[in-house]
């Protein structure tokens, strides 16, 4: 059953088709929220009040075949207002991810670069946590949930020359941190 039926019958009375779409999303929306608050309780609050947000909402999603998106967004907003209010997030340890997106960065070769690869990951992941908020959430937002400039945007309500200088300047200092470490040289290129 897809997402646009299943909302119709939610919209006709049905409700309890609602945890259907609970069932098909939360491990998803779970995993990009943690990447952005980087705390599980946070992470886990945030989810629960996008769904029920979005279930008050429901009648007002125009194309019901875009709901993930339009929960994503929810949920990113509700992220962004967290911000607002705690201005300082904790971290977490990586042992409390149920999705990686980090282990996208390499592929595996050989043994010794399946080790140098997880020295990489390691730092990237270590310097993407430390960027400050504004710039931690564009990278994230890019290059973990491939949203497009245009989409960040309009969830950051910020220009799109915004979004791009801030995209480059996350890049800049992950890429200078990985040269200092060694773990790559003047020419690497992070894009």
């Amino acid at each position: 059953m897809n997402d646009a039926t299943v909302i119709e019958k939610i919209l006709s009375g049905e409700t309890s088709y609602f945890e259907v779409l609970v069932l098909k999303y939360q491990n998803k929306l779970y995993a990009t929220i943690l990447n952005i608050t980087k705390n599980s309780h946070t992470a886990e609050d945030i989810v629960q009040e996008a769904f029920l947000k979005s279930f008050q909402k429901l009648h007002t999603l125009r194309d019901r075949k875009q709901f993930y998106p339009w929960l994503k967004r929810i949920a990113i907003n509700l992220s962004l207002l967290t911000f607002e209010k705690n201005k300082r997030m904790v971290d977490m340890s990586s042992e409390d991810d149920s999705y990686d997106f980090f282990d996208n960065i390499t592929s595996k070769e050989s043994p010794e670069s399946e080790i140098l690869n997880e020295e990489l990951k390691k730092y990237v992941r270590k310097y993407v946590d430390s960027l400050p908020d504004k710039l931690r959430v564009v990278i994230i937002l890019r290059e973990v949930e491939d949203l497009s400039y245009e989409e960040i945007s309009e969830i950051l309500k910020i220009p799109v020359g915004t979004v791009r200088s801030r995209l480059f300047n996350a890049r800049q200092f992950i890429k200078q941190r990985l040269i200092n470490q060694g773990l790559a040289d003047g020419l690497y290129k992070i894009s």
